[in-house]
């Protein structure tokens, strides 16, 4: 999935476009979608499906797959701010916690819609470069490259040791996952190591540099202006709803 995701960002519609627009396009989005109403949250959820999928030409089942992750993930914490146990171990539903749930949900759907548009729509390289002319320290940048990196080296140290696991006819015990997880972080501690020495081997001790692919980009003045209309709108409509 997370690979898919990698080559979508360098085949999509709006990969021509010049990624510090789409990168303030999101940003202004998230912002607004973090202090905003859940009426004005999940327009900027609408409006960016539209983006992504339309615009995009991203799949509509990615998106699906993508979202369903994400709303899982999101449900899976619902109990914890919904059910209250006291002392007797008296199990009870705090209804007057049901707004701020649905808040924090509608919330986190439209932020994590900002970044989703960012990762299918922008190559991570562009994005630190332009976090980099924007002045990010670049103690972040380096950390944010080296997260990117190792959640391939995550994912395909899991996928060789689950058909690993299986082609050896590894059973479904509890033990077997654990086994699994421990093996995981240690091939990703290994890779880790190997990543470390071979910088240190090729005299990296200062700043990294990242040189994004050359790619020639372009201003679209209809997505440009439907942009900046659409922002307005929904400042106007925050306005109004304060």
């Amino acid at each position: 999935m997370i690979r898919q995701l990698d080559t979508i960002a360098y085949d999509n519609r709006l990969r021509t476009i010049r990624p510090e627009q789409k990168v303030l396009f999101a940003f202004l989005l998230l912002i607004m979608a973090m202090a905003d109403s859940w009426k004005v949250q999940a327009m900027i959820t609408v409006w960016l499906a539209i983006w992504i999928i339309g615009y995009a030409r991203v799949s509509w089942k990615v998106y699906a797959k993508a979202l369903g992750a994400v709303a899982l993930f999101l449900l899976m914490s619902v109990p914890a701010l919904l059910v209250s146990i006291d002392r007797s171990f008296h199990v009870s539903l705090d209804h007057s916690q049901l707004v701020t749930v649905m808040s924090l949900l509608s919330r986190s759907i439209a932020a994590w819609s900002c970044l989703f548009f960012l990762l299918v729509t922008t190559p991570f390289p562009e994005m630190l470069s332009v976090l980099k002319r924007m002045k990010v320290p670049s103690i972040l940048i380096e950390l944010f490259f080296f997260t990117y990196r190792f959640v391939f080296v995550f994912e395909k140290a899991a996928e060789e040791l689950y058909v690993a696991m299986k082609a050896r006819n590894g059973g479904t015990h509890w033990r077997h996952g654990g086994m699994l997880v421990f093996q995981l972080f240690q091939k990703i501690w290994h890779s880790y190591e190997a990543l470390r020495l071979a910088l240190w081997a090729r005299g990296v001790s200062g700043e990294m540099a990242y040189v994004p692919t050359e790619t020639y980009h372009k201003t679209n003045k209809r997505y440009l202006w439907e942009a900046v209309i659409g922002l307005s709108l929904l400042l106007w409509l925050s306005m109004i709803g304060g």
